[in-house]
C-alpha cells in the first residue's frame, strides 16, 4: 500500500501512479534503518554504544544501529514520533524554529554524551532537519536570541550554507560542540540534505568542526537586517578550542534517491548533475532547460524569500511555479520533500501538470502570497503522506511524454 494520498491520482490515474511508485523507490534507497545497518554490520567493535541521534531520521537510524550493536544508553532527537530501541531515550524537538522541547533536547544529549561511561564507544547519528530539533545557544547568547535569528533567516530566504554558518557561531553543540562536551571524538554516521553532501554541514556538525568563521556569520545576519548586540558578537568570537577529526561515514544523500528513480526506468532518463540550489525561480528554469527527453531527476534544496501569508512550502511553490510554465503540454513536473514535510503546507509536496492552471486559475494571487498549497488542493494536485522517516532534501521529477516507438 502507498504512504500516499490516493486523491492525488484523480487526474491522470496511470502516469501519476507511475510517478508516486518512483518516489517510493527513491525513499527506499534513503531508508535510514536498512543504510545504518549495512554501514555497522561489519564492525568488530563491539564493546557497548551510547548512542546520540539527531534530526529527521534519527529514530530509524537508532533502529538500525540497535540491531548491530550492544546499546546501554542514548538519547534520540527528531521532530516527529517514532519508535525508538527501549534503551535509548525518545525526544521531540522543534522544527523548523528551534523552541524549548529543542532546548531541552540539547540539554539531554550533552549530560548524555559528559556521562557516558569512559569505555563505551560513542556514536552520533546525525540527519537533515538536526539543527533545529536540538539546540543549546553559546553562553552570552539567549534562546530567544537565536530563535529569532532562526526564523529571519529562514522566511529571508537564506541559503543553507548561510543560515549553518550562523547556527554554528550562535550555539553550543554545533561545529563539534557536542564532542567538546564529551571530551573526545564522536564516531559519526551521516544521512545528508546538502549541496555536496558535507557531513559538516548536516545539523550543523555537532561533532565535527569546521573553520571559525564570526565576521562572516554577522555578515549574514546583518544583511538579512538582524541585530547583533555586543553580547552576541562577542560570544561569537569566544574560541571553542581544537577537536580532534572523528571516523564520519557519508550513508547516501539526495543524488542516491535521485539515481535510484532513474534506474528503474524502462526509457529515456537524465538525473541532473549538481544541486539545486539558490533562487526558486533561477533553479527551475535551469530544470527545465536541462531536461532531457524521457524522465529528468534532480535533488536539492532552493531557496524561497518569503514574503506573504498564505499557506504553502518549498516544493508546493516550485509547483506551482512550473505549472505555469508547462500550460498546454502534455508534461507532469513533481516536486517532493522527502521528509514529507513540505514548510508550512501541510503537504509533502505536489504533482502538476499541463492543465493544473486550466483547473485552477490565474495563479498569481497565489504566487505572490506564498498560497500555493491552497491553490494545489482545488486542483488536485497536492502529494500528502505522513513524515517519511528520512529526510535527504527535495526531488524534482519531469516526465515529459514520449512518442511510441516505431
Amino acid at each position: 500500500m502507498s504512504r500516499f494520498d490516493p486523491r492525488v491520482l484523480a487526474n491522470d490515474p496511470v502516469r501519476r501512479t507511475e510517478v508516486v511508485g518512483w518516489l517510493e523507490r527513491g525513499l527506499l534507497a534513503v531508508d535510514p534503518e536498512r543504510l545504518t545497518r549495512e554501514a555497522l554490520d561489519d564492525s568488530n567493535q563491539q564493546r557497548p554504544a551510547v548512542i546520540i541521534a539527531i534530526g529527521k531520521a534519527a529514530p530509524a537510524m537508532a533502529r538500525g544501529a540497535a540491531e548491530c550493536l550492544e546499546v546501554i544508553g542514548g538519547v534520540c532527537v527528531s521532530d516527529h514520533s517514532e519508535a525508538v530501541p527501549p534503551m535509548i531515550r525518545a525526544m521531540a524537538g522543534n522544527h523548523p524554529l528551534p523552541g524549548a522541547a529543542s532546548f531541552e533536547a540539547g540539554k539531554a544529549v550533552v549530560d548524555c554524551v559528559v556521562n557516558a561511561p569512559a569505555d563505551a564507544r560513542l556514536l552520533a547519528l546525525v540527519s537533515g532537519g538536526g539543527s533545529a530539533v536540538c539546540e543549546s545557544p553559546r553562553p552570552g547568547i539567549s534562546a530567544d536570541y537565536l530563535s529569532m535569528a532562526t526564523g529571519a533567516l529562514l522566511k529571508g530566504g537564506a541559503s543553507i550554507g548561510a543560515l549553518n554558518l550562523v547556527r554554528r557561531h550562535l550555539s553550543s553543540i554545533k561545529c563539534g560542540g557536542l564532542a567538546r562536551a564529551a571530551g573526545r571524538p564522536i564516531e559519526t554516521l551521516v544521512l545528508s540534505d546538502v549541496a555536496g553532501a558535507d557531513p559538516a554541514i548536516v545539523a550543523s556538525g555537532p561533532t565535527i568542526p569546521t573553520a571559525s568563521d564570526p565576521a562572516g556569520a554577522r555578515e549574514v545576519l546583518v544583511r538579512h537586517h538582524i541585530e547583533v548586540p555586543d553580547s552576541v558578537w562577542e560570544a561569537m568570537n569566544r574560541d571553542a578550542g581544537p577537536l580532534e577529526l572523528p571516523t564520519v561515514t557519508l550513508l547516501g544523500d539526495g543524488r542516491t534517491a535521485a539515481q535510484a528513480v532513474g534506474e528503474i526506468q524502462s526509457g529515456p532518463y537524465m538525473v541532473m548533475p549538481g544541486w539545486l540550489d539558490g533562487d526558486i525561480d533561477t533553479c527551475l528554469d535551469h530544470f527545465l532547460a536541462g531536461a532531457g527527453p524521457g524522465v529528468t531527476i534532480a535533488a536539492g534544496e532552493p531557496v524561497v524569500e518569503v514574503n506573504g501569508s498564505g499557506t504553502g512550502g518549498r516544493n508546493t511553490h516550485a509547483a506551482l511555479l512550473a505549472a505555469r510554465r508547462l500550460v498546454g503540454t502534455n508534461t507532469l513536473f513533481t516536486a517532493f520533500a522527502t521528509d514529507g514535510v513540505d514548510g508550512l503546507s501541510g503537504t509533502a509536496g505536489a504533482i502538476v501538470d499541463g492543465r493544473t492552471i486550466e483547473r485552477g486559475g490565474d495563479p498569481a494571487r497565489a504566487l505572490a502570497d506564498f498560497d500555493s498549497a491552497n491553490y494545489l488542493a482545488t486542483t488536485g494536485d497536492l502529494l500528502i503522506c505522513p513524515p517519511t522517516g528520512t529526510n535527504v532534501a527535495d526531488l524534482w521529477i519531469l516526465r515529459r511524454q514520449t512518442p511510441p516507438a516505431t
